[in-house]
């Protein structure tokens, strides 16, 4: 894989966070039962959100995604539900279920740079796995539980060029065309 797209891929993500809106998220209200005042007892369970599977899909422009609400029990995550999310760049909606919000148009704008980058950097790696870069690893067989598994180096480094100038506002083309 080219080590641009990597660079561009994290450069886009980086852009895209600071590119939020400048109030800070707001902490969710602690459940009347688990106030500051009365914590949980320390058999309870803490409910929590996980971020479950995530699909972007290329042809209708909507991001999909899971998301899981469930409880800490003995510090494993215990599900109890799951709620379906989709948000449209085009339409600078976002969806859960029944209800749909309208985003700002600079927010969908951001957001559609983010998931173009996100699609070439798929799209290069499919033509660097194509070509047969990297290094093959060796199957593993199943892990021994007796015997702790020992890190394997599978390559040296190489060295890496410089990382692409990226201006604001500038679309992957440009920036496959400046390189």
């Amino acid at each position: 894989m080219q080590l641009p797209s990597a660079l561009l891929l994290s450069f886009a993500a980086l852009t895209y966070a600071a590119a939020q809106s400048a109030q800070p998220a707001q902490p969710p209200a602690p459940a009347a039962a688990h106030t500051a005042t009365n914590p949980p007892a320390k058999g309870d369970a803490q409910i929590v959100k996980k971020m479950g599977t995530v699909t972007w899909d290329p042809d209708a422009h909507k991001l999909r995604w899971t998301v899981q609400t469930g409880s800490l029990v003995n510090g494993q995550f215990v599900p109890a539900s799951e709620e379906k999310y989709e948000i449209s760049p085009d339409d600078a909606t976002m969806g859960n279920a029944e209800e749909k919000r309208a985003f700002d148009g600079d927010e969908a704008d951001g957001l559609h740079q983010l998931l173009d980058i996100l699609s070439l950097y798929c799209a290069e790696s499919v033509a660097w796995w194509d070509r047969g870069a990297g290094e093959p690893l060796p199957s593993a067989p199943a892990p021994d539980s007796t015997s702790p598994q020992k890190p394997v180096r599978v390559a040296q480094p190489q060295t890496r060029p410089a990382p692409p100038k990226i201006l604001p506002g500038m679309s992957v083309a440009q920036l496959r065309a400046s390189q």
